[in-house]
């Protein structure tokens, strides 16, 4: 009996082990850090370069994380608010899941991104979708801030990452310019137009001269809907 309590309790102390592995997860190289659960080594420098591309373009405009950045990889279908996706940020939990590029590929016989089929250039696009949720939840002035101004920054990131002639190609071929003074940048329009959604954020946020007013203007918004100045 003595001799299987101490087996039984060898084998807990195993899978302690793996689970505190598992729960560390590997960190990124370059600053800021960012941990990677459940991913093998060609994984953890393709989140790792695509996730300091993201934020290093944000921090063109003063958003920068706070803390580390945990990011969860899986074979699983992620429900977003109902809706399947290839990503999700949890900000109660401040994590990202994201599902793994094989696993994209498999539960979709032609998956897309942006009107293009999704790729391994859109998988980075991806990761640093999820990235930007992140940095922008780190900076918040208020609690929570709306879909629209999420995405927003969420969009504009993953598409300033894509290399430029694939950004242009989108770019032309969706055939939207830049949010105008006036518009609302709605959560409406969004879920209609994913696409040009993205091509309008990206857009207009290149061309503020002066972008941190309108930045201020997102990580205080608490509505459904922006508008434009």
């Amino acid at each position: 009996m003595r001799r299987q309590s101490i087996l039984l309790a060898g084998i807990l102390l195993l899978f302690w082990h793996a689970d505190l592995r598992a729960a560390t997860g590997e960190r990124c190289s370059l600053p800021p850090q960012v941990i990677v659960l459940a991913a093998d080594s060609a994984a953890l420098r393709e989140i790792c370069s695509a996730a300091d591309q993201a934020t290093t373009f944000l921090a063109k405009f003063a958003l920068s994380p706070q803390r580390d950045i945990v990011l969860e990889i899986t074979n699983q279908q992620i429900d977003s608010h109902g809706y399947s996706a290839f990503g999700s940020y949890d900000s109660r939990r401040d994590r990202i899941q994201l599902m793994s590029y094989a696993a994209i590929m498999a539960s979709n016989p032609a998956p897309t991104m942006y009107g293009e089929p999704f790729d391994r250039v859109h998988y980075a696009g991806a990761i640093a979708h999820e990235t930007a949720h992140a940095v922008v939840q780190h900076n918040l002035a208020v609690k929570l801030i709306g879909t629209s101004a999420q995405e927003y920054l969420a969009h504009a990131t993953q598409l300033a990452v894509l290399p430029a002639q694939r950004r242009q190609a989108i770019i032309a071929g969706l055939g939207v310019g830049a949010w105008e003074s006036g518009d609302l940048i709605s959560d409406a329009y969004m879920a209609m137009e994913p696409g040009k959604f993205a091509v309008k954020s990206y857009l207009h946020l290149l061309s503020l001269k002066n972008p941190q007013p309108f930045i201020h203007i997102l990580l205080n918004s608490k509505w459904f809907y922006v508008s434009v100045p």
